[in-house]
């Protein structure tokens, strides 16, 4: 029975993260997002970047997950005259692993 629960479990996370993909690569991807993504052109980030928007050290605190999704996929309803750019082109994981990020971030 124990090994039925572990191969179940180990089951579950498989199918949360895309094969290869570790906790250490979806940060890695997010951090290579943040500065790819021209986030920093208006944000500040661990002491670099601008501040013109809020800080994105601890956003994590401020929005909620499904916050920073609609902010990054539907900013307009958020901001008048879309002034954060649409991020509806990242892929499915790029988004998530952007969301996770920056949801821990407190």
């Amino acid at each position: 029975m124990p090994l039925i629960v572990a191969i179940l479990c180990l089951a579950g996370q498989l199918l949360m993260v895309p094969a290869g993909f570790a906790q250490a690569d979806a940060e890695a991807l997010a951090r290579r997002l943040l500065n790819s993504q021209g986030c920093k052109a208006c944000h500040s980030f661990e002491g670099t970047g601008a501040t013109r928007g809020s800080d994105l050290d601890k956003v994590g605190s401020r929005l909620t997950r499904e916050q920073l999704h609609s902010q990054l996929v539907n900013p307009q309803h958020r901001h008048a005259a879309g002034r954060i750019a649409d991020f509806s082109h990242l892929q499915d994981h790029e988004l998530e692993a952007l969301i996770d990020f920056l949801s821990q971030r407190r």
